[in-house]
């Protein structure tokens, strides 16, 4: 199965929470199966390098070994969590870009990392700094705890998902674009808003299965690593789920670009999701 894109975002490599082993068996796997592999921004957790383990080098090193291919291009969006571009993109050996548009004979895929249209984030950045650092901590010794209390408070964060996914729609469609993805909110999901498809690759900080946004001719999916084998099955336990406001999302970071800020007004499913394409992009 070859894929024309596919796009990760928030791995947040550094963090105890990061679900490196899958990561690295999902990098192994892609790089071989699509033409071009897009990191949506917030690779890193930090630039604290001291608090990546073996498995989270093994990640870039994956990347790094693969980025001078002829077959394949390794695109970095910048995350708020990701600092300076000559700072990273020589760490992984490919350019970090603010955004990024794929394309093929059939679309034309906007991605950028969705921080940009996070008004509480750009607002009350050291607020979101420390509650974004109080999750990870208390995630990482009472998962379950966690994902309970982020039940009771997840319509906030549900609303914060909201407001960027209108600001990027609402962005794309100013360009002429008719699909866009981000990341940055960790929730992951694929509304059609108008013209414009949204899809959001959530994040690699929750228990699995881990999300991914693949492209393959007018096809853009939402899918789970690792890859589902029944696919009736699991569109028949996308309905069993949850309600949106079931699904944990944790506070984002604080870190965001103050030159890009646009003002343009989990329980993750394992499951493959197929949305039909309105025409082309002719941005």
């Amino acid at each position: 199965m070859r894929y024309d894109c596919l796009v990760i975002s928030d791995l947040h490599l550094g963090s105890d929470v990061c679900q490196a082993v899958l990561l690295e068996q999902f990098l192994e796997w892609a790089v071989e199966n699509t033409g071009v592999l897009v990191i949506n921004g917030d690779i890193f957790d930090d630039l604290n390098f001291n608090r990546l383990s073996k498995r989270h080098f093994a990640c870039l090193k994956i990347l790094r070994r693969n980025s001078d291919r002829d077959d394949l291009r390794l695109v970095w969006v910048r995350g708020n969590h990701d600092g300076p571009a000559d700072v990273v993109g020589h760490i992984v050996g490919v350019q970090v870009l603010d955004e990024y548009v794929f394309r093929n004979d059939r679309l034309h895929l906007l991605a950028l990392h969705g921080d940009q249209f996070d008004r509480f984030v750009n607002d009350y950045g050291w607020l979101t700094e420390i509650a974004c650092g109080l999750f990870y901590y208390v995630q990482k010794w009472a998962p379950h705890q966690t994902a309970r209390y982020l039940r009771r408070v997840s319509k906030k964060w549900q609303r914060s998902s909201v407001s960027i996914r209108d600001g990027a729609v609402a962005y794309a469609a100013s360009k002429g674009f008719r699909h866009v993805t981000c990341g940055h909110t960790h929730l992951p999901g694929i509304d059609q808003v108008g013209d414009v498809l949204y899809a959001n690759s959530g994040t690699w900080t929750e228990q699995p299965p881990c999300p991914f946004v693949s492209v393959r001719g007018s096809e853009v999916r939402l899918e789970s690593w690792p890859l589902a084998t029944d696919e009736p099955a699991a569109s028949e336990l996308a309905h069993a789920t949850a309600t949106p406001s079931d699904v944990p999302v944790p506070p984002p970071s604080s870190r965001s670009r103050s030159d890009l800020q646009r003002d343009p007004s989990n329980s993750f499913p394992q499951t493959t999701r197929l949305l039909p394409i309105r025409g082309h992009d002719t941005p």
